[in-house]
């Protein structure tokens, strides 16, 4: 198991992943500091915390290259230390984030989801013109069906998402093969 965990394509990337992650909670606590909504950070801020992500895959791309693959990185290298950034980072926000809804400060998520209700009721012409009044019905109920452990589901999901073009434009503009084995 040490064996496992001293491959720097591993380390480096947790490393890199768990300092991210703290960015982001420092992010989150910092916002919620200052009096500006929490639910806001969950809702629409979140995206914003996302330069740190970027940031993290691009210096630990470019560290990884230079120091561990000796100015090679091919492109399944640079795609794995960006996804276990994102991944892991991601995990560690989205624990923060539940363990500060349930334990520190529940009316961040009972807000979070009146907003969130307000705002399907302020969509609801456009919401029904496009879905119908059976899917707007759906969506308000799933909603109320929200818990505070969906928030961490959530957060994976989107940040996955928005890792998947980031990740691979990093992985091709860092990527350098050696191309000597192929043609000798």
């Amino acid at each position: 198991m040490n064996n496992f965990f001293s491959q720097p394509l591993l380390r480096i990337p947790l490393i890199a992943s768990a300092i991210t992650g703290g960015l982001a909670i420092l992010y989150f606590l910092t916002l919620y500091t200052f009096g500006i909504e929490a639910v806001l950070y969950v809702r629409s801020l979140r995206p914003l915390d996302f330069g740190f992500y970027l940031i993290a895959m691009i210096a630990t791309t470019w560290y990884y290259r230079k120091y561990a693959g000796r100015g090679m990185l091919h492109l399944w290298e640079g795609l794995t230390i960006c996804y276990v950034i994102n991944t892991v980072a991601a995990l560690l926000t989205a624990w923060f984030i539940y363990l500060f809804i349930t334990q520190i400060d529940p009316g961040v998520f009972t807000h979070y989801l009146a907003d969130l209700r307000q705002f399907q009721v302020s969509d609801k012409a456009a919401f029904i013109k496009q879905f119908g009044e059976e899917a707007f019905l759906k969506q308000l109920a799933k909603t109320e069906a929200t818990q505070p452990s969906d928030l961490i589901w959530d957060e994976l999901l989107k940040r996955t998402l928005l890792t998947v073009f980031p990740a691979l434009i990093i992985s091709l503009i860092f990527r350098k093969q050696d191309y000597s084995v192929i043609n000798p």
